[in-house]
């Protein structure tokens, strides 16, 4: 599943200051990420989030990502984020432990 599929099966808002970064709007707060995703096949992980009251839920995309915010009322934030943006808010979660920024191209051919 890509990005572009989930943004044009939902109405999604840009982020304000951001570039790739979307969230669902506030009314579709009840849709859960199984719902959203309308696959069995995609895997969802759960992760603890700093806010005792909230549950982490990320969906790698083929280009990008999903995390999702579950609240302790069982209503969601989800967020739609590019490639780049999806890793780097991966990291600022704590998720995965080394910066984007570090990483080394994977299109980067080795000399």
């Amino acid at each position: 599943m890509k990005v572009d599929e989930l943004l044009k099966r939902f109405e999604w808002q840009q982020i304000p200051n951001t570039t790739g970064r979307f969230t669902l709007q506030k009314q579709d707060a009840q849709v859960s990420v199984e719902s959203l995703l309308n696959s069995t096949e995609m895997e969802i992980k759960q992760y603890p989030s700093a806010h005792p009251e909230e549950l982490i839920h990320v969906v790698e995309l083929e280009d990008g990502g999903l995390i999702s915010y579950e609240r302790k009322d069982a209503t969601f934030i989800h967020t739609l984020n590019s490639l780049n943006m999806f890793k780097r808010k991966l990291w600022e979660l704590g998720i995965i432990s080394f910066s984007p920024r570090q990483a080394t191209d994977v299109n980067e051919e080795n000399p």
